[in-house]
């Protein structure tokens, strides 16, 4: 008996916490397109032939068939049932694939509007109906990567919605040596005409083919209107011209996070971590029992179970492009490169444990940034109608850092010491007695979504919440002046399309709302709570004023919620109540004060002496040369072995050609890996050398892990 009670005590006690329901993550927006779209549907026209309108395009005489673009990485178009679209054989891909906007030509200019229309497909919103002879194509009309096959035409669309004639009146094609589209001037007027399932262009106006523009959303709305919770001022889409792209724009293959620099930067032990491989979920894996050893010695624990971060992990980590809808993405690319623990010491030798997450920002699927009613201005010039506003999204490097340890949670408000980050209540004066969840937040992000892309507070910088100035999407996102994307608000909340960060699909068959961030005090996120799921956990437990509460021994943790909002506008008029939808609210619950390096979010910190070891960059410890039980040497982060002794540990040449050589006594196996975790080559160490030569096709930085009974080690290796 004292036996059985003992294993118990240790069942309850091991990792710090029990929880009773197993964390999930959202689908990524691939397994979305996967998902079956069977909903009975009966198709309605559009409103009006207008800019911006969200169309299916079907025959007119039977509406049994629509355009469909063939896959989003091709340039081919076909005309085919609508069952692709809604039926028991339909998915959100096929779906997708039938769905085109209308975006007037003058759109991203101060010109008045003109009519005259690009045709974009939804699910590649910089490329746009085209012409090869007389084959409708789509082709690329403006991405970062355009070039000499880019190009659009103009369109002008006769009749009405539910008839309507599709007349190519010009053709634009891209200029290589200027960087311009230029008109062909050799272009006469076109007709798009249907054969079976060929989609073609004709020069004979009486043989072209009648359409009916169906409303999209009336099978997935991803709609703005006027007096929603997302533009409850009924605000009018702005006119403005579109902000230019910033300067530093890069090929997604030249991103800093496959540099040699940033690799160079981070220590060879966390790099084990790196990709999404069995080796490198594995290496994550041992850190955090690592993790959990060291934090037992000092006396702490993890803020949660190690699952929770698993999860976290896996599913930033599956994330790849499924839309092209930022301006420099890749259909197929990761949007999040790596997840990795780090396990550094301070100055005086106490743990504080990091998940570092490295980004590209940018979400996985549609973000319909062109849809925001009123986005937010370059800053350039004066008031808000002199400006270009910013309607376009471009990645960026960030590096996050989530505190794995238990930090503890605030009693008061202010607890929290705001004073070296700044506070949306201290840039505009705010009295301390007006201080509240929502204005005594940071300036910019306070977490990080499952999707990689950074959540801001509640409100934007004029202390109201974002949908209230009509400047998010139906995704509750949206860019600001650097074009960077990040939340400000719960799109699910808003309009449970089920294209959205997560959706009612992630309710199914489960005991709790889905993972769906971390906020920077190291408090998870969930979504909201459902009711048609009122069996979850914790339904009717009440949610604090900073959106939060604990429950079924898992720990305090936030939610996606609602809450109605009523406000004043600039002209005094009351607006609301409506529901403003929030993910973070934007004060902490958890406290940072003792969080070092916290609200970093670039890779500069790496550079920094005292910070840049909790995101992975090497260390030394603060030792006496002179001591030799405390000797000045370089700090060894390597999780779960104890490493080899450097002075006996050679590797040369080191940069190589392709030939080095490896003395390495004390470990039995060498194993070469790439950066994505794959191995290379594995090694038996004989007589303490190893020999390794490599094709000629190995460049750049490669990892080496020495394995032993009581001895590892992890370093660079640098091919020329």
């Amino acid at each position: 008996m004292k036996k059985l009670l003992l294993l118990i005590l240790i069942v309850l006690t091991y990792g710090g916490r029990a929880q009773t329901f197993e964390p999930h993550g959202p689908k990524t927006f691939v397994e979305i397109l996967d998902q079956t779209f069977d909903v009975s549907w009966t198709p309605s026209g559009i409103s009006a032939i207008e800019n911006l309108k969200h169309v299916i395009i079907l025959d007119a005489d039977t509406q049994t068939d629509a355009l469909m673009l063939d896959d989003v990485s091709t340039t081919s178009l076909s005309f085919k049932s609508k069952d692709h679209l809604s039926s028991s054989t339909a998915t959100y891909s096929s779906l997708l694939h039938g769905m085109f906007q209308l975006v007037d030509i003058n759109s991203n200019t101060e010109d008045e509007l003109a009519g005259q229309y690009r045709i974009h497909p939804l699910l590649n919103s910089y490329a746009a109906l085209n012409a090869d002879g007389t084959d409708a194509v789509i082709t690329d009309a403006g991405s970062y990567y355009v070039d000499a096959t880019g190009g659009y035409l103009v369109f002008e669309l006769g009749g009405s919605a539910t008839s309507t004639t599709i007349k190519a009146v010009a053709q634009y094609e891209y200029n290589t040596t200027s960087g311009e589209f230029e008109a062909n001037s050799g272009w006469t007027d076109q007709w798009l005409i249907v054969s079976g399932e060929n989609v073609q262009f004709t020069s004979t106006e009486g043989n072209a083919s009648a359409f009916y523009l169906a409303n999209a959303h009336d099978l997935i709305d991803f709609s703005l209107e006027p007096g929603s919770a997302f533009n409850p001022s009924s605000i009018e889409w702005q006119d403005n011209a579109f902000a230019a792209y910033p300067d530093e724009v890069w090929d997604y293959d030249e991103s800093a996070l496959f540099g040699e620099q940033f690799l160079s930067e981070v220590d060879e032990a966390y790099q084990t971590q790196f990709g999404n491989t069995d080796a490198a979920n594995t290496a994550a894996s041992e850190a955090l029992d690592e993790i959990e050893t060291t934090l037992d010695e000092d006396g702490a624990t993890l803020r949660y179970d190690k699952s929770v971060y698993l999860t976290f992990r896996d599913n930033l980590l599956a994330r790849t492009f499924g839309a092209n809808d930022i301006y420099n993405g890749k259909i197929g690319e990761s949007t999040v490169e790596y997840v990795y623990f780090t396990n550094a010491a301070d100055g005086d030798g106490v743990r504080h444990p990091f998940m570092v997450i490295a980004s590209h920002n940018a979400s996985d699927g549609p973000n319909f940034l062109i849809d925001v009613a009123r986005p937010p201005g370059d800053g350039e010039g004066g008031g808000y109608d002199e400006q270009s506003i910013t309607r376009n999204a471009i990645l960026e490097v960030k590096l996050v850092k989530i505190p794995l340890k238990d930090y503890g949670l605030i009693e008061e408000l202010t607890d929290n010491d705001l004073t070296p980050y700044g506070s949306l209540a201290s840039d505009l004066n705010i009295d301390a007695s007006e201080y509240d969840v929502y204005n005594y937040s940071g300036t910019s992000s306070n977490g990080v979504a499952i999707d990689g892309v950074v959540i801001y507070p509640s409100y934007n910088n004029n202390l109201r919440v974002a949908a209230a100035d009509a400047e998010i999407t139906s995704t509750g996102i949206h860019v600001g002046r650097g074009m960077g994307l990040h939340y400000h608000a719960d799109g699910h909340g808003y309009n449970g399309n089920g294209i959205n960060l997560y959706n009612e699909s992630d309710y199914v068959d489960q005991d709790h709302p889905p993972l769906i961030g971390f906020s920077y005090d190291g408090i998870a996120l969930f979504g909201k709570y459902e009711d048609g799921y009122s069996d979850m956990e914790g339904f009717g437990d009440e949610l604090d004023d900073f959106g939060g509460h604990d429950h079924s021994s898992f720990g305090y943790h936030y939610h996606a919620f609602g809450g109605d909002i009523t406000y004043e506008d600039q002209d005094g008029n009351t607006v609301g109540p409506f529901t403003q939808h929030h993910l973070l609210v934007g004060a902490w619950k958890g406290d940072i004060n003792d969080i070092p390096g916290f609200n970093e979010g670039s890779t500069a910190q790496l550079k920094e002496d005292d910070i840049g070891r909790f995101a992975g960059a090497s260390y030394d410890d603060s030792g006496d040369p002179d001591d030799p039980d405390n000797p000045d040497d370089p700090e060894e982060p390597v999780l779960g072995f104890e490493g080899e002794p450097l002075d006996q540990l050679k590797i040369y040449p080191n940069p190589s050609a392709g030939t080095f050589t490896v003395e390495a006594p004390h470990v039995d196996r060498l194993v070469l890996l790439n950066l994505n975790g794959e191995m290379l080559q594995s090694r038996l160490v004989t007589n303490g050398k190893v020999k390794f030569q490599l094709k000629a096709s190995y460049k750049g930085i490669l990892i080496l892990k020495g394995e032993g009974t009581d001895r590892s080690f992890v370093q660079k290796i640098i091919l020329k």
